[in-house]
């Protein structure tokens, strides 16, 4: 079991819990703050103080009192007025994930909720039960609230789950899982939808994908420029060392070493080619940059799983409770629309790497890496797929976060679309991987083309196992089955796995 407590939740913990299914705990102190939190809530109530979304209304509704025998209903309601989501549904790993955020900053001690409600949220995680959540939905101010609407339903026994790929009654899957659904408990209800979570959630699972995908670009580049017969040259220390961008030192230290001991490049060590194009000879300083806003925003993204999103939110020390607006994700939507950017540049870079290995005069190899060219086209479609992909990234790198629509009669008027913002983003992550997966698929044949000449042995190694599990290209055939076994492999990190059993890679 991970023990979480509010403050130290990382990347290696989210990956556990919310793709590897790790049983989830908190620890005492985490406990003892969700308690006395609740105390101050329960104390606000009885006194009949006037606290937002308490004992008023929400939004434009701030100056609407509720009645004290009303307010417990007022939470319940505000699940149901709020799950307005529509669209497929978020993936499995992104709710668990949703879930798993918004239990780590209930127990840091600023919501208010009791300890039934928290317990019946790992209660969601620890029995691997899956709320229906619709994608579309979200603004991003104040939070994520639709989404997480539709999480919080389960809790009451409203709404549905998704089993086995079907939509069933969310009582129904509790009753499955003997739990009982529960009584909201003053400022509950928003307690559980006021947040980024869901934007969050959907940003880390991007971001663990993200790390496979910049390991997994310097493989296939670096097989590439093998296959065109490159110098290693560019990737040299020395000439990264005096720009000194960590990420562009770490994808030149990369593709340098995953390129050391090519039989290849040996072969043309003294050829008369003066320059590489730039798809090959400025790798490093385009995987790196989209290296650093990675590094960026996974800083960005680790603060926002331990920070606390309510409004309004409770503070111990003081026993008060104030409104504020932590709950807007602006910081997560810029964070994320530049890291779009920096990656669009990966898929962009692969296309055009991939059209040179189709072209023989820069191979010297059959046109689209194919015998019998004109009865076959080998890479010839499967370039305009990434060409398409490519361009499709474009516009889905175009930034959320420079948008905004005032809501809620304008109380709301600033909003920051960091759900779309997040969404956008692994759209174009899975695009990436199609774009390399299929790069992958003609650099090793194109090296294929190169024995009895070897690549180096990481890569050599790669090319033996990939043509084991992927049948060498002959004769065209019907590629899209090809493509999606690629991907499998690229997009579990199982291509990465093979390739650092004999380097490690940065």
């Amino acid at each position: 079991m991970i023990l979480i407590d509010g403050f130290n939740l990382d990347f290696e913990k989210f990956k556990k819990i919310v793709f590897d299914c790790e049983q989830v705990g908190i620890t005492a102190d985490a406990r003892k703050r969700v308690i006395d939190s609740y105390k101050i809530i329960q104390t606000i109530v009885k006194e009949n103080r006037r606290v937002y979304g308490v004992t008023t209304g929400f939004g434009k509704l701030v100056d609407i009192n509720i009645p004290a025998d009303k307010i417990k209903l007022l939470q319940e309601r505000i699940l149901k007025s709020h799950s307005v989501g529509v669209g497929e549904p978020f993936s499995f790993e992104e709710v668990r994930g949703a879930i798993l955020l918004r239990i780590n900053t209930i127990i840091r001690g600023n919501s208010g909720v009791s300890t039934q409600t928290l317990d019946m949220l790992i209660q969601l995680l620890n029995k691997k039960i899956y709320p229906y959540v619709p994608q579309k939905g979200s603004v991003g101010a104040s939070g994520d609230l639709a989404p997480l609407s539709h999480i919080a339903l389960v809790l009451i026994g409203e709404g549905e789950c998704i089993e086995f790929g079907k939509r069933v009654k969310s009582l129904v899957v509790l009753k499955k899982n003997n739990l009982k659904p529960i009584k909201l408990q003053p400022k509950e209800g928003l307690a559980l939808i006021n947040g980024t979570q869901m934007m969050t959630s959907i940003a880390g699972c991007s971001l663990v994908k993200t790390e496979i995908l910049l390991k997994l670009a310097d493989i296939v580049a670096t097989a590439s420029a093998d296959a065109l017969l490159s110098t290693d040259v560019p990737f040299e220390k020395r000439i990264s060392d005096i720009r000194s961008h960590k990420g562009q030192k770490d994808s030149a230290y990369n593709i340098y070493n995953l390129l050391k001991g090519s039989q290849i490049r040996e072969s043309h060590r003294k050829c008369s080619k003066v320059q590489d194009p730039y798809s090959v000879r400025c790798i490093p300083q385009v995987h790196g940059a989209a290296r650093e806003l990675f590094y960026f925003t996974k800083g960005i993204v680790k603060t926002e799983f331990n920070s606390s999103t309510d409004n309004p939110l409770v503070f111990l020390k003081t026993k008060d409770v104030v409104s504020g607006g932590n709950f807007h994700g602006q910081i997560i939507a810029t964070a994320l629309d530049s890291l779009k950017i920096g990656l669009n540049g990966l898929g962009n870079i692969s296309d055009r790497r991939l059209y040179r290995l189709t072209d023989p005069s820069q191979t010297g190899l059959y046109p689209f890496l194919i015998k019998d060219v004109g009865l076959n086209s080998g890479f010839m479609m499967l370039q305009v797929t990434t060409a398409a992909l490519a361009s499709e990234n474009k516009l889905l790198s175009q930034p959320a976060s420079v948008d905004s629509i005032p809501t809620s009669l304008g109380q709301e008027d600033h909003v920051s679309m960091g759900t779309i913002a997040a969404r956008k983003l692994r759209d174009l992550i899975i695009n990436d991987f199609y774009i390399l997966s299929i790069e992958l698929f003609a650099a090793l044949t194109a090296l294929r083309y190169r024995k009895p000449l070897k690549s180096s042995k990481p890569l050599n190694e790669l090319l033996n196992w990939f043509f084991e599990l992927i049948k060498p290209l002959e004769d065209d055939r019907t590629y899209y089955k090809d493509i999606e076994k690629i991907f499998e492999l690229t997009y579990t990190g199982k291509v990465v796995d093979v390739v650092e059993r004999f380097l490690k890679l940065k």
